[in-house]
């Protein structure tokens, strides 16, 4: 029997087929998933034009509690059964039909770790959840019953899209206002104008003396960079100081080798830029554009771009408690991020593409942390920072909100021989009672006068045994949602 051979011929007529057929394959999928995405697309454009989806950025500083309260506001409105919100209309009128919590569409961000937080808090005994050092992103789709004048009721759904990132970011967002050397006369005139320069004198010295024309040392740069670090984080956790930059640097160990010349005396502007490329200032310079070009531009314009609306978290008790000088500070970065957004209410076509924050609201947390007679009073102290802040004319017209939440109770008030106090756990498990300084209004006008709250801070509480069983306590949370949504519902 003759063996069959395949001819060059045949051979290059059936390889190709077997190619097409994969091309032909491969299109498909591709245009099947840009079908998808297109279909997707079209349906969040229409959801952007009915007024059926939102945009709210969620920040807060390290410990202001943001994962908490993100946990309890998709608990709250996923389980209305069991919410506890007699001041968000919905669910008052048994309107609030439920919600889900899913991926938000086309953001290319992780999923804020909802089951995680939860567990925490849900947990024998129970914790509070991990903070987030990380963007995140969700969507809420809040399902709610609409009445109609003719139909009876019917069922729509309000997509709630939640930008949860560091309120450390926000800090490094004036940067991109300042040039190097702007940048270094500002960080030189903080640290001189307040005491955060006890923290590290030895740095600080050392810092002023670095000469902006000598030849740059890598070796002592990195041990500079190093030092510098470890001063923001003792401001943070000595002060509760909150305007401090690079704020990436107090959540991740990346080398910046960001650092300011404290000393630019006797240099102009054009003589700083004419000094040699290995100079300390030319080699600074670079670093500082390449951490504002790399980290903090794309953040801006990745993040900041969609939202309608703004949520920032403030940890006023321990604020107040830590003394005047951590006030001013968290009042000057309200003053410096006061431009950071973009104001105003947004036409048809800047809905889709460029909308703008119409909404912009801070809420003190933790307020179980102090009797319920005090927190009027503390809601008012953060609108007096507020009114300081926003008093210009490029802010007129933006509405400003302020709000006292606690997104989990961890407290219950109860009285002893006449008194007022407030009874729970600590963070060890303890069952404790205590009473806070009373809170003032207003604040002190005299410097003697901060000793009233010198040394009084309230404890760390634990969350509550109980929740997996029942509800998630909070104070306030259903006035929150009141001022977040209850325009769109």
């Amino acid at each position: 029997m003759e063996s069959q051979v395949t001819g060059p011929g045949q051979e290059s007529s059936e390889r190709p087929s077997g190619s097409r057929g994969e091309r032909s394959r491969r299109l498909k999928e591709k245009l099947r998933h840009w079908g998808r995405g297109a279909q997707e697309k079209s349906h969040w454009v229409a959801e952007r034009l009915m007024d059926r989806r939102i945009c709210v950025g969620v920040t807060g500083l390290s410990g202001a509690g943001k994962s908490t309260l993100l946990t309890s506001l998709i608990y709250q409105l996923s389980h209305p059964q069991k919410a506890q919100l007699p001041g968000f209309a919905p669910a008052l009128n048994g309107d609030l039909l439920g919600a889900e919590l899913k991926p938000a569409l086309d953001s290319g961000l992780p999923v804020f770790d909802y089951e995680s937080c939860l567990s925490a808090l849900m947990s024998h005994p129970p914790k509070w959840p991990q903070g987030t050092r990380d963007v995140s992103a969700m969507e809420l789709h809040i399902h709610l019953r609409r009445h109609g004048r003719f139909r009876g009721s019917s069922p729509k759904t309000l997509i709630l899209e939640l930008r949860d990132y560091p309120g450390e970011w926000l800090m490094d967002l004036p940067m991109l206002r300042m040039d190097y050397r702007e940048w270094c006369r500002h960080q030189a005139h903080i640290i001189e104008s307040d005491t955060r320069a006890g923290l590290a004198p030895e740095l600080v010295t050392r810092l002023a003396a670095l000469s902006p024309q000598a030849e740059a040392n890598g070796s002592e740069l990195a041990r500079l960079w190093n030092d510098y670090r470890g001063f923001l984080l003792d401001c943070r956790r000595e002060r509760k100081l909150s305007y401090l930059q690079p704020g990436r640097a107090l959540l991740d160990e990346e080398d910046y080798s960001l650092l300011p010349l404290l000393d630019l005396r006797g240099f102009n502007a054009g003589e700083l830029e004419q000094l040699p490329e290995t100079s300390n200032y030319q080699v600074l310079r670079r670093h500082y554009e390449a951490y504002v070009q790399g980290q903090v531009a794309p953040f801006l314009e990745s993040h900041f771009k969609h939202l309608d609306r703004q949520l920032v978290l403030v940890d006023m008790i321990g604020t107040l408690f830590a003394g005047e000088q951590a006030l001013d500070d968290m009042r000057l970065a309200f003053t410096h991020i006061a431009d950071t957004f973009r104001y105003g209410e947004s036409g048809l076509l800047s809905k889709l593409w460029r909308p703008k924050v119409n909404r912009l609201l801070f809420a003190a947390t933790k307020v179980d942390q102090v009797l319920a007679a005090d927190h009027d009073a503390l809601r008012q102290l953060l609108g007096q920072q507020l009114q300081q802040t926003f008093t210009g004319a490029r802010h007129r017209g933006l509405p400003i909100f302020s709000e006292a939440i606690a997104a989990v109770r961890c407290s219950r008030e109860d009285q002893r021989n006449g008194r007022r106090m407030l009874v729970g756990h600590d963070l060890e498990g303890r069952y404790l009672g205590f009473e806070n300084a009373e809170i003032s209004s207003h604040l002190p006008r005299e410097e003697r006068d901060w000793s009233h709250y010198t040394g009084a801070a309230p404890p760390q509480l634990r969350p509550p045994q109980g929740m997996d069983s029942g509800s998630i306590p909070h104070i306030r949370v259903d006035a929150l949602l009141n001022l977040l949504l209850g325009d769109k519902v």
